[in-house]
């Protein structure tokens, strides 16, 4: 039976518990830190010679995660005088490698390298583990260094030792930090879906009662009343069930939910304005909950009385919808329709009309103003900035 034959290096007893603290860092084949590029520079400034690097020993190679005037990013451990160094727990300095028996026939000694002066001290950790060396190298022969030059090469490799270790518990802290603000994140998606999960449902309770009121009344008009004022509470439950739906808690892809709303409108309103349809234009845009209730709110008012008083007697024609968002962060809102139009003196803020004191009080509420324009056609068009510009503007 053949017998192995012992490794060109020394090996500590506790190797394995020192490979596991290498590996556990995360160092090893990692991109190139300024911070200890710089280190490396320094003691090969330090020490005056062409070469110096950071080696880390793992099982079989020795990788460099810092170098200088080198070339290579790893040998085979075998070919490592730092393997040597490591185990010295305190610098070691070898004068001339080829007098020296360890490395006389070391590739590293004998081939392109040519090394001959080697000074290097290890990388312990807080638990005096060695990771490798801080090593500076020569392709000549040199007088032993001063007991201040290691000393200060000693100092370096505590440096890079702390990076090291400063830079594994940064790193786990970040996991920890981004793992605590992805759960917290997730608990709060969770908690909003209930809550407006909870608020659609209260309010389409709400508007159920309603419902059922309006149809138990003998007076038409108050019935009437009654049933607009569902359509209200309808149109915030819809705005709920929407984000409940939806990927985003806090904004609302209003064009969808404009579509949606319109939509139920004309469908409710079939009886009454039977040939009337409607059209909607708007193109994809985000509003955040606090503007998206009033907003929709107001497109729920003027959509409807463009259903009841555009198109009277069964009328034929379409009500618009249009939504646009300028450059300068401006929504416009506008409801349109080709109906008989509205009288010469009309002035929606001294209107009777519940729904048009809604539209003006929510309107201010967003900041906005609400324009009547007249022609071919009769439009409404609420103009407001979108709630970042805002609060920017309440800032100044």
């Amino acid at each position: 039976m053949t017998s192995l034959s012992p490794p060109p290096y020394p090996i500590e007893q506790n190797e394995s518990d020192r490979l596991i603290a290498l590996r556990s860092f995360d160092v090893l084949d990692t991109a190139p830190e300024p911070s200890l590029d710089r280190i490396v520079g320094m003691a090969a400034r330090l020490f005056d010679v062409p070469m110096a690097f950071i080696s880390l020993i793992d099982s079989d190679r020795q990788w460099f995660k810092a170098k200088y005037g080198l070339n290579v990013c790893e040998t085979a451990r075998s070919a490592s005088l730092c393997a040597h160094c490591m185990v010295e727990k305190e610098p070691m300095v070898v004068c001339d490698a080829t007098r020296d028996e360890r490395f006389s026939d070391n590739p590293m000694v004998t081939g392109e390298m040519g090394i001959r002066f080697y000074a290097g001290a290890p990388l312990l950790t807080s638990q005096g583990l060695s990771l490798g060396c801080l090593c500076v190298v020569d392709t000549v022969a040199r007088e032993y260094p001063s007991g201040d030059s290691l000393k200060m090469l000693a100092d370096l490799a505590f440096l890079v030792s702390d990076h090291i270790e400063f830079r594994s518990a940064t790193a786990a802290k970040r996991g920890i930090t981004e793992r605590e603000l992805r759960r917290s994140l997730q608990e709060k998606e969770t908690l909003l879906q209930e809550v407006h999960h909870r608020v659609k449902n209260n309010l389409q309770i709400v508007s159920s009662l309603l419902k059922l009121q309006a149809d138990s009344l003998a007076d038409k008009a108050a019935a009437s009343l009654l049933r607009e004022s569902q359509q209200r509470v309808l149109s915030m439950a819809l705005i709920h069930e929407r984000l409940y739906a939806g990927k985003q808690m806090e904004a609302l892809e209003f064009d969808t939910y404009a579509r949606t709303l319109v939509q139920e409108l004309v469908y409710s309103y079939a009886g009454r304005a039977g040939n009337v349809t409607g059209r909607i234009l708007p193109p994809p845009i985000l509003l955040t909950i606090g503007q998206a209730i009033p907003c929709g709110l107001i497109l729920n008012e003027l959509v409807t009385n463009a259903l009841k008083y555009a198109y009277p007697d069964g009328g034929t024609g379409e009500v618009t919808v249009e939504l646009h968002e300028s450059p300068e962060g401006r929504i416009r809102l506008a409801v349109s329709d080709q109906g008989k139009g509205l009288p010469s003196d009309f002035d929606f803020r001294n209107s009777k009309s519940l729904g048009l004191r809604i539209v003006d009080v929510l309107a201010k509420q967003l900041g906005g103003t609400l324009t009547v324009e007249q022609g071919q056609r009769t439009s409404f068009v609420l103009d407001f900035p979108r709630e970042e510009q805002k609060k920017a503007t309440r800032g100044f």
